[in-house]
């Protein structure tokens, strides 16, 4: 793995931000010149307010994200509607609409995380919120513009240039959970037709105390490690990150870009009933290279171009075996935007080429707690490591149409991978501007990759599909804004692997959620602004059922046959209701607290080994961050997470968690 930062190294680089800092002093500040906050780039591929865009779509600002005291895309997006984040001991599971790890989360419009295990989305730690210009956030199916995997909706975290922000700033982040702490510097320069920006962070903490006593297992790979030596007693080490990113534009027609990673997350799992825990380690590094080049031909028509190499290597130990893997990807394309009828019309047409090469990827064939047990002394799980690729060629277009104050728009996308049976995508939709109003109604088609299991026993051929309807009734007027919307999805070729590794995989099935997703805010006074949301989610469908090999056994013929032992249980939405209240209060123009009280109602965690259904019951959290500028020489972030340190459970990996206690911390920004 890629070097990673100890403690010591966090001190040494607190130290370098703040001597580059002075070194580097400016008279410039963060600013944004001119820009619409609002702006959203993922509906259409290119740059337009989000109230207009071609999708139900929403923005959150840098100014959000300082005001929230998010420190994590999770964290961003948790009390945005629609969005559940389940925190599991490996890191956050997200629902969306009730369909878990169903967004394509992007990273400057690049995909992040695994193009093969779903959920490792990189939405925690792993990704810095440092150089973070805004977070963009569509809700529906997005695969005739982003390809397969755009499934739910698609969210893409968008960095800062060096046209956004000019000067050094430098932060720090102390917190009574997890110290020490991260530490962050951000650089940017504009300089007549160049810009250029870089942005640094480094964090390290103990996220995971909690104590395992499995201390060795696998031995020499070939029998259990023996009782005596088995068991003891650890807990998990600190958890490290470091992130890069850096990109130099010139003259609007040509960036370069690069993003770098390096993480290590260390935690503890159980199984079912908590006999037994033992230590898992997720180590990745990662980088990504992108080139974008792009030319007007004339105000109405121009081309641009998109290309990215990309490679992760990632570690997975277990109690004492590692097993590493690696992806890498190879993608180019090109979009051409033509405008038409005296730019009532617009026409998008694009082709893209990705080469995916996965190597060592692992496919469990046995359920891993149950081996752990002292009566086990002769046998390992099975866990295979395959190697495969995929090559995808795709074309797609889509066009849109000014009538008065309504606007149409409709796409399509054919992806030609000889290895699918589905390769086609549509959208349609319209919105109806009326003043105050706005009225949209969104229909959209996608499917989702399979995953390395699919692949190796059915070949992954027929993928998983979603048809996805929107409507959405907005308002914005004096202060207030105001949306209710209604949504169904119905899903087909549903198949689950991600959680219970090595039970099998679900038989695939069919699934409808019909949901509602109701936003209000209103300023209240010059000082104070009241927003609240309330996602509600309805589910029908057949049980998930799996086909759990239990035993083998050798027939009469001398051959292994396995036996089946059939596994259901009802799908998994994560909570039908959640909620949130928000409340923002300018005490001067310098100082604003925030305060958010979230629920969440009953969640489920199914146990297929035994057919058991635990339930964790609904909860309300408080949360606040107090913000204070202009009065030190630095910006002051304080933030109270949990303030009544509410005891409530979660559902794990194998068995039921407990929540983060009441916890506290500070962030310091200063601009040089």
């Amino acid at each position: 793995m890629g070097v990673i930062m100890g403690k010591k190294s966090i001190v040494i680089l607190l130290m370098v931000l703040l001597l580059t800092g002075m070194a580097g002093a400016s008279d410039t500040m963060l600013m944004f010149v001119g820009e619409d906050l609002e702006v959203i780039s993922i509906a259409s591929r290119r740059e337009e307010a989000a109230w207009s865009a071609p999708a139900i779509a929403d923005v959150i600002t840098r100014e959000d994200l300082k005001q929230k005291g998010a420190f994590t895309l999770s964290q961003a997006l948790e009390d945005v509607p629609g969005f559940y984040m389940n925190k599991t001991e490996k890191g956050s599971i997200p629902y969306l609409r009730g369909i878990p790890n169903s967004a394509l989360f992007l990273f400057d419009t690049l995909p992040m995380g695994s193009g093969v295990k779903r959920s490792d989305t990189m939405i925690d730690y792993e990704t810095s919120l440092a150089p973070v210009k805004r977070i963009e956030i569509v809700q529906g199916a997005g695969s005739v513009l982003w390809g397969p995997d755009a499934f739910a909706g698609v969210v893409n975290t968008v960095p800062m240039s060096g046209r956004d922000f000019q000067g050094v700033e430098t932060g720090l982040i102390l917190s009574s959970e997890d110290a020490p702490g991260e530490a962050y510097i951000n650089y940017g320069r504009n300089e007549k037709k160049w810009s250029s920006f870089l942005s640094v962070s480094g964090r390290t903490a103990r996220e995971d105390d909690e104590s395992f006593k499995v201390v060795k297992f696998w031995n020499d790979v070939k029998t259990p490690e023996p009782i005596e030596t088995r068991y003891g007693q650890g807990t998990p080490g600190d958890s490290q990150y470091v992130n890069l990113y850096a990109a130099i534009t010139y003259d609007d027609w040509l960036t370069l870009s690069a993003k770098i990673s390096d993480s290590k997350k260390a935690y503890t799992i159980s199984d079912w009933d908590q006999h037994y825990l033992w230590e898992e380690k997720d180590s990745a590094a990662s980088y990504v290279y992108k080139l974008e080049l792009s030319k007007k031909f004339t105000s109405d028509s121009g081309i641009r171009f998109t290309g990215y190499y990309s490679q992760t290597c990632q570690d997975h130990l277990i109690v004492d075996r590692e097993l590493d893997q690696k992806e890498s990807s190879l993608f180019g394309e090109i979009i051409y935007d033509q405008s038409l009828f005296h730019s009532k019309g617009l026409m998008t047409m694009g082709a893209s080429w990705r080469r995916d090469q996965f190597d060592r990827m692992p496919v469990w064939e046995s359920f891993f707690p149950d081996f752990l047990v002292p009566a086990n002394l002769y046998f390992l799980p099975r866990v295979d490591q395959i190697d495969f690729e995929n090559n995808l060629a795709s074309v797609f277009t889509q066009y849109r149409h000014e009538f008065g104050d309504i606007e149409v728009w409709a796409g399509v996308r054919y992806d030609d991978h000889d290895a699918y049976e589905d390769k086609t995508s549509y959208n349609t939709g319209f919105a109806w501007n009326m003043g105050d109003f706005m009225l949209k109604s969104i229909y959209g088609t996608a499917y989702r990759s399979p995953f390395a299991r699919q692949l190796q026993e059915t070949g992954g051929n027929k993928l998983e599909k979603i048809d996805n309807i929107n409507a959405q009734l907005s308002w914005k007027k004096s202060g207030t804004q105001a949306a209710v919307t209604v949504f169904r999805n119905k899903i087909e070729n549903h198949v689950i692997e991600d959680r219970y590794a090595g039970a099998g995989l679900s038989t695939p099935n069919s699934q409808t959620i019909d949901g509602a997703e109701l936003e209000l805010a209103r300023r209240l006074t010059d000082n104070f602004k009241l927003s609240c949301n309330l996602t509600l989610l309805d589910n029908s469908g057949p049980d998930e059922m799996y086909l759990y090999n239990d035993y083998t056994y050798i027939d009469k013929d001398g051959s292994g046959v396995k036996h089946y032992q059939k596994l259901e249980y009802a799908y998994d939405t994560g909570p039908d209701i959640m909620g949130m209240i928000k409340g923002a209060w300018s005490i001067t123009d310098q100082i604003t607290l925030v305060s958010k009280l979230r629920y969440f109602s009953r969640r489920k965690l199914y146990y297929p080994m035994e057919d058991i259904t635990r339930v964790c019951d609904p909860v309300w959290i408080m949360d606040a961050n107090l913000l204070v500028k202009e009065i030190f020489p630095f910006d002051l972030s304080i933030y109270l997470n949990n303030i009544f340190n509410k005891d409530y459970s979660l559902p794990g990996i194998y068995s039921i968690t407990r929540n983060p206690s009441f916890n506290a911390g500070l962030m310091i920004r200063m601009n040089w």
